[in-house]
C-alpha cells in the first residue's frame, strides 16, 4: 500500500525556522560541559527542590547532549524526554539520537536529561531494597490472604519511600519537572523550547506549554496521555489496550506455523496454561537460581508488547515457559524493571510511583481496586487484570496530588503536534485524540499500526511530517493519517 503524504494544506509557525535569539553560544549553558562517552558532552544543572521556594534547598539534574553535526548552522537545542516517567533522557540520546533524521542532527544539539529523582540526577528516589520481591507479587488475589499480602507489601513500599525520600516526595510532580525544563531551556541559551516527548513526556510537554505558552517554539507529543482521566480510569483503559495487543500477538502466532509459540494453532490456550501454572506456583529459571512470580510474568509479557519487533522474543520466552523454564520471561521482566546482572535494581519503579501518585488523584478505598480486578477478570482476563493493583501504591501515597483531573489548554501556545498510533498498547489512541482536542493549538497526526509511539518507527510519512515541523515550522493538516 502506498504511504500517503501529509496534505498540502499547511500551517506555519513563524518563529520555528529562526536561529535561536541568543546566538546559541555556550556561555549560557550549564556547566561546565565535559566530554563523556567519546562523542557526547555531559553537565549537571542545579535547580530548586521547590520552585515555589527558589532560595531553598536544591537538587541536580543530569544532562547529556549530542552536538549538532553542523555547528555553524546550529539553530538551538532539541530537548528529549523518552517517557517513563523514569525514562533516562541521557541514555536515550546516547542510544537513539543517531537515529534522528539527518536534518535534525545537523541543525540541533540533541539534549537528554534524567528527570529529578531518577537516573544520574541527585538525589534519587529510594524506597526499598528488594524491588524484585515487590514486583513478583500476585496482583490477581483470589482470597483475603493474597489481598492482605498486597496491602502489606504496598504499605512497606510507601513507608520506605517516606523514610528514605520523604524530603523529596512533595516535589516530584510534573509541575516541578516542567519548571526544571524551563531552567534547562534558559541555561541552554534557547529563547524558546523545542521539545520531543514520548508517552509520559507528552504530559510533561503539555504541562510546560500550559505554564509557559510564550516560551514554546515547537512541541512534538508522541503517544499522548489524557490528563482528564482519573487514576483508576487510566489503568482500566491501559489494561484493555494491552489486552488487545496481547490478543493480536497470540492470533498472529497461532496463524504462523513458524512462530516459536505456535502451539499447534492454539497459542491462546497455551498462554492460559502458562499463566495458570505461574499463578499456582512460581516457575523456576533453567539454572534454578531464580523463580518467576505472577507479577514478573505480567511485567515480562507487557514489556514485549510495546513493539512488534519484540514479539518474536516474547514467543520464544513463552515457548520456554511452556516447558517449565522461566528464563526468557525473567529476562523480559528484568529489562523492564532495570535489574542489573548483580541483582540490584534501578529506581525506575520507585520514581514511577513518586511522580504518578502526585500528578493526579487515585481512589483511596481498597474496594475500588478489588472491584476493578473483578471487572477486568471478565473484560481483560489474560493481562489487563494485572493492572489495577499496580496503581495501589498511589492510593496509599503520603503526599497529596498537585492537580486534579482536567483538560490542559495551553492557551496562547503556537501549534503543538500530537502524534498517536492506532494500536498503541501503552497509551491508547483515544488519549492522543483527546489531548489534541484539549490543547487550544493541538494538531493531531496519526500512524495506523501497532506498537508504542510513532516517530522513528520506519514510517516515512510520520518521520517526514515531524521533521518538517521541527526544522521548518511546517505543521501538517490536523487529522493527517499515515499508513
Amino acid at each position: 500500500m502506498a504511504v500517503p503524504r501529509p496534505s498540502a494544506a499547511l500551517l506555519l509557525v513563524g518563529s520555528l525556522a529562526l536561529p535561536c535569539a541568543a546566538g546559541c553560544s555556550d556561555e549560557a549553558l550549564p556547566g561546565p560541559w565535559e566530554d563523556c562517552y567519546d562523542v557526547f558532552e555531559c553537565a549537571h544543572l542545579e535547580v530548586p527542590l521547590d520552585h515555589e521556594a527558589p532560595s531553598g534547598p536544591t537538587l541536580t539534574v543530569s544532562l547529556l547532549r549530542r552536538p549538532a553535526d553542523q555547528p555553524h548552522l546550529r539553530r538551538g537545542s532539541l530537548v528529549v524526554n523518552p517517557g517513563g516517567p523514569w525514562g533516562s533522557g541521557t541514555s536515550w540520546v546516547r542510544g537513539r539520537a543517531d537515529a534522528l533524521p539527518p536534518t535534525i542532527r545537523a541543525l540541533y544539539d540533541v539534549v537528554g536529561f534524567d528527570p529529578r529523582g531518577s537516573g544520574e540526577s541527585e538525589p534519587g528516589v529510594d524506597c526499598i531494597d528488594d524491588i524484585g520481591a515487590y514486583a513478583a507479587l500476585d496482583l490477581t488475589p483470589d482470597d483475603a490472604a493474597e489481598r492482605e499480602a498486597i496491602v502489606a507489601s504496598t504499605d512497606a513500599l510507601v513507608a520506605g519511600c517516606s523514610a528514605r525520600s520523604g524530603d523529596l516526595l512533595p516535589y516530584m510532580g510534573t509541575d516541578q519537572v516542567a519548571r526544571d525544563l524551563d531552567q534547562m531551556r534558559e541555561a541552554l541559551g534557547d529563547e524558546k523550547l523545542t521539545f520531543l516527548g514520548f508517552s509520559y513526556g507528552t504530559f510533561l510537554g503539555a504541562v510546560y506549554a500550559d505554564l509557559f505558552p510564550d516560551r514554546v517554539r515547537a512541541l512534538v507529543l508522541d503517544a499522548a496521555l489524557d490528563p482528564t482521566l482519573s487514576g483508576e480510569e487510566y489503568i482500566r483503559q491501559q489494561g484493555l489496550s494491552f489486552e488487545a495487543q496481547l490478543d493480536d500477538f497470540l492470533s498472529d502466532c497461532a496463524d504462523d506455523a513458524s512462530c516459536p509459540f505456535h502451539a499447534d494453532g492454539d497459542s491462546a490456550g497455551a498462554y492460559d496454561a502458562i499463566r495458570a501454572s505461574v499463578e499456582a506456583a512460581p516457575m523456576p529459571a533453567s539454572d534454578g537460581s531464580r523463580m518467576l512470580g505472577p507479577g514478573e510474568f505480567a511485567y515480562g509479557v507487557a514489556s514485549a508488547l510495546y513493539s512488534p519487533t519484540a514479539w518474536r522474543r516474547l514467543a520464544r520466552a513463552l515457548a520456554l515457559a511452556g516447558e517449565g523454564d522461566a528464563t526468557g520471561l525473567l529476562e523480559l521482566s528484568d529489562g523492564y524493571l532495570e535489574r542489573e546482572d548483580s541483582g540490584a535494581y534501578g529506581n525506575g519503579l520507585e520514581v514511577y510511583y513518586a511522580v504518578t501518585s502526585v500528578d493526579g488523584p487515585f481512589a483511596t478505598e481498597p474496594s475500588v481496586y478489588e472491584d476493578l480486578v473483578a471487572e477486568m477478570a471478565v473484560t481483560a482476563p489474560r493481562l489487563g487484570v494485572y493492572f489495577p493493583y499496580t496503581a495501589f501504591p498511589s492510593a496509599r501515597w503520603p503526599v497529596s496530588p498537585w492537580r486534579s483531573t482536567g483538560a490542559i489548554r495551553a492557551e496562547g501556545a503556537p501549534p503543538i503536534l500530537v502524534v498517536g498510533t492506532s494500536r498503541d498498547p501503552a497509551t491508547p489512541y483515544a488519549w492522543s485524540v483527546a489531548l489534541a482536542e484539549q490543547l487550544e493549538s493541538g494538531v493531531l497526526l496519526t500512524r495506523e499500526g501497532q506498537g508504542h509511539a510513532a516517530f522513528l518507527k520506519g514510517n516515512a510519512c510520520i518521520d517526514g511530517a515531524i521533521t518538517r515541523y521541527l526544522v521548518d515550522g511546517v505543521v501538517p493538516e490536523d487529522g493527517t493519517v499515515c499508513r
